[in-house]
C-alpha cells in the first residue's frame, strides 16, 4: 500500500536541505567577492576599503541657492529643506514635510509650524508664509501668500496666486483656487473653498495658540532626535512591548529565534 505521508515527509527533508546548501553557497559566493575586493585595493596601493553611504539630508543646497534657518528652528529627520528657502527663528518643519524652492523662493516668518506630510513650493511664484501661521497634515501651498495668525488644516491645497490674510482659517479639505482671497478673520471651507462665517477674537487667539503650543513641542522632539547611537540602543532595552515576530517556518529550517520587532 501507498504510504503519501512519509514520501510527503521526504520531500520536505529534501527541500530543506537544498535550501540550506543553497545559502551556504550563495555565503560562500559573498564572502569570496568581499574578500577578491580587498586583495584588489591592497594590490592598487589602497589600504582601506570603503563602502559609500547616503543620508538624507535635512537642508539642502543648490546651485546659488542656499537655504537660510535662524536660530531655535526645528527640522525633521524625515523633512527636507531645499534651495531658496528663508525659515523664521523658532519655526519647525515636521516628519516628512517638504519646503521646496528650486526655481522660485519660499519665505517663512517666526514661529510657524509646516507639519507632518506637508508640501510648500512652487516652480511659477513666490511663497510668503507669515508668522505663527499652522499649515497643516498633508496640506500643499503653492506661489501663494498666507498671512500671520492664518491656519490652513490638514489635506488643504492652496493654488498659486491665492492670497489669505492675517488671521484667516482654512477648514481641512478645502481647495483655494488661484487668484482666490480669504480675507482677514473670516472661515473658508470647500472645494473651491468659499465664505462660511467670521471668526471671533477668542478663534483666532487659538489660532495663534495652537501654533505656539505646536512650537514647543519641538524641543523634546529635538533633543530625540539627536540621540547618539548608545542612547538609542540604551532606549530600546527598557521597552516592554517588544513582540516577537511571527515566521511562518513549513520546513523547519530555521533553527534560532526570530528577532524581535519595535
Amino acid at each position: 500500500p501507498r504510504q503519501p505521508s512519509r514520501s510527503l515527509d521526504s520531500s520536505h527533508t529534501l527541500r530543506g536541505k537544498m535550501a540550506r546548501m543553497v545559502g551556504t553557497v550563495g555565503q560562500m559566493l559573498r564572502e569570496t567577492g568581499i574578500a577578491l575586493e580587498r586583495l584588489g585595493c591592497r594590490l592598487q596601493g589602497n589600504i582601506s576599503f570603503e563602502d559609500p553611504l547616503t543620508r538624507h539630508r535635512e537642508v539642502l543646497a543648490l546651485p546659488n541657492h542656499k537655504p537660510s534657518v535662524k536660530a531655535g528652528c526645528f527640522i525633521a529627520p524625515s523633512a527636507a529643506v531645499v534651495g531658496n528657502v528663508k525659515l523664521g527663528a523658532k519655526s519647525n518643519v515636521w516628519y516628512g514635510a517638504v519646503v521646496k524652492a528650486s526655481a522660485h523662493a519660499v519665505e517663512i516668518g517666526e514661529e510657524t509650524n509646516i507639519m507632518e506630510g506637508a508640501v510648500v513650493g512652487s516652480t511659477s511664484a513666490k511663497t510668503e508664509i507669515g508668522s505663527k501661521v499652522m499649515i497643516g497634515s498633508g496640506t500643499v501651498v503653492g506661489g501663494a501668500k498666507v498671512g500671520d495668525g492664518a491656519s490652513v488644516g490638514m489635506n488643504c491645497v492652496v493654488a498659486d496666486g491665492a492670497v489669505i490674510e492675517a488671521g484667516a482659517a482654512i477648514a481641512p479639505g478645502s481647495a483655494v483656487f488661484a487668484k482666490t482671497t480669504v480675507p482677514a478673520g473670516q472661515l473658508f471651507a470647500g472645494s473651491p473653498a468659499k465664505y462660511v462665517r467670521d471668526l471671533s477674537s477668542a478663534e483666532t487667539s487659538a489660532m495663534v495658540s495652537a501654533a505656539s503650543a505646536a512650537g514647543l513641542l519641538a524641543t523634546p522632539h529635538s533633543t530625540a532626535c539627536n540621540k547618539t547611537f548608545a542612547e538609542v540602543e540604551a532606549e530600546k532595552a527598557g521597552y516592554k512591548w517588544k513582540e516577537m515576530k511571527e515566521t511562518i517556518d513549513t520546513h523547519n529550517l530555521i533553527e534560532n529565534k526570530p528577532p524581535s520587532i519595535w
